[in-house]
């Protein structure tokens, strides 16, 4: 009956033991989803407002630079909205975006249509970042200098988070790939040359996955998006989207609880397992 208490003891152990070091269920990622770009270069991102994924490219405000789609991807219709887009993104069923080189951020009022939201950036950030919500959907973030710069909803700053060993690995501190980012859950995530990083609130890079099949190209390094429960990434301009599965449950570590907490959960573990063995001997 003691080995049986010593056992129950390991057991829950165990299951409770942290494991912050781990974001993705896996070293590499396969997509699991996919569909066609309509719109030429450049490509920026995707959103998804629950029924339509929406795509958007820049480089200019003229001609088509906006497109709707299916929820299964199929292509709906094709705009022009006069925006020189660098990202789309969607709050409460709405799609916003942000142009190039503005502090203030657009909304769509009808199919393809925007108008200025109301909301303007405090500070400066890189004229080329992608402005996206974080994990809940409660701040804005974007990438600029090797920092995430973060936002409440109506544009006040709420400081910066540089991101510690940034540029250290697969050329991410390159453009245009140093100035994209997203979020799912509590983590942040950057995207370079086929590697996904995850980054805490912190600024320290978490775990990394390598994304089979991923772009790398000039487009693919513009067009890091989460939408509906994936990470997407274009293969090139007017190419396939390639959507890989990092729904929050997945990616919600536990809690490291440091030497301390740990010590003390041992000795409550210990006392469970007496109390057990003393009931059972």
């Amino acid at each position: 009956m003691r080995a049986a208490g010593a056992l129950f003891a390991i057991v829950l152990v165990l299951a409770v033991l942290p494991a912050s070091a781990q974001v993705f269920p896996s070293p590499t990622l396969n997509a699991d989803a996919t569909f066609t770009e309509v719109l030429g270069g450049t490509s920026m991102t995707l959103t998804f407002d629950g029924t339509s994924y929406w795509s958007c490219s820049g480089g200019s405000a003229a001609g088509v630079r906006y497109a709707q789609y299916t929820a299964a991807g199929a292509p709906v219709a094709t705009y022009s909205p006069g925006i020189d887009f660098r990202s789309v993104y969607t709050l409460g069923g709405t799609v916003f975006a942000r142009g190039f080189n503005t502090m203030s951020l657009y909304q769509q009022t009808a199919p393809g249509v925007f108008g200025l939201s109301g909301v303007t950036l405090a500070g400066t950030v890189d004229p080329q970042s992608a402005v996206v919500p974080n994990g809940s959907a409660t701040e804005l973030i974007a990438l600029s200098g090797g920092a995430v710069q973060r936002w409440s909803l109506a544009g006040a700053a709420l400081g910066s988070v540089p991101l510690v060993g940034f540029g250290s690995q697969n050329s991410e501190n390159v453009y245009p790939q140093n100035r994209g980012v997203a979020a799912v859950g509590s983590h942040w995530f950057t995207y370079s040359n086929g590697v996904l990083s995850a980054w805490d609130a912190g600024g320290n890079r978490v775990d990394q996955a390598t994304l089979v099949g991923a772009g790398t190209t000039f487009d693919s390094h513009f067009s890091l998006s989460f939408a509906n429960g994936r990470i997407w990434i274009i293969d090139v301009a007017a190419g396939t989207w390639r959507g890989y599965p990092v729904a929050a449950p997945q990616i919600e570590a536990i809690p490291a609880l440091g030497n301390a907490g740990l010590a003390v959960l041992v000795l409550m573990i210990a006392a469970i397992g007496a109390a057990a063995i003393r009931r059972v001997a």
